[in-house]
């Protein structure tokens, strides 16, 4: 009877690549792998402003991530810009009340600028709604429409939130941001 070649070899394999599976699927390799799909970029101007704005660092990185994937030059189908995608009226409007002297919307692609104005927006919104949850869904559907949808018992939870929002790409979005807000606590909360 002949013996096949590399039969002692395919269990040693079979191990090595379980191994390897193993490591990345539970292991130190999965968060290794997780912090790389949810970076810390930017990080002295995101824990800046989000200090300055009394707003939770992670929400902040997951609304950029969310937003523009860390890519401080994006632009929007609809002409939203820079890291935290804000619209040219958005912007002027908390340039203005900030009292910032960038020059929009020319700015917007500077991280400063993006990062620092899309804080001083989102605690605007923060301090309108008291809830996380409602102000990422004014951050992209607008402060109208969630008012507009708070209003509307067919929309509204009863205790003061949204059952439903009826934009599904503002609905997508609010899930997306608040995923990966969850998840960049669960990666560095007691890292970074």
């Amino acid at each position: 009877m002949k013996k096949r070649r590399g039969g002692c070899l395919r269990p040693i394999i079979f191990v090595l690549l379980a191994s390897v599976l193993l490591y990345f699927t539970v292991g130190e390799g999965k968060t290794a792998i997780l912090k790389k799909i949810y970076p810390v970029k930017y990080q002295t101007l995101v824990e800046r402003y989000a200090d300055e704005y009394s707003l939770d660092k992670y929400l902040v990185y997951a609304v950029i991530k969310v937003e523009s994937g860390f890519d401080e030059n994006a632009v929007s189908r609809v002409g939203a810009r820079g890291l935290m995608q804000m619209m040219e009226n958005t912007a002027q409007d908390c340039n203005r009340k900030g009292g910032f002297s960038y020059s929009i919307p020319d700015d917007l692609f500077v991280p400063e600028c993006s990062i620092q104005l899309g804080c001083y927006y989102l605690k605007q919104l923060m301090d309108i709604y008291g809830n996380t949850e409602l102000a990422v869904t004014a951050y992209n559907g607008g402060v109208g429409n969630v008012d507009k949808w708070l209003a509307d018992a067919s929309l509204a939870d009863g205790n003061g939130g949204l059952a439903d929002i009826p934009y599904p790409e503002t609905k997508q979005y609010v899930k997306k941001v608040i995923k990966t807000f969850n998840t960049y606590m669960d990666l560095y909360k007691n890292n970074i």
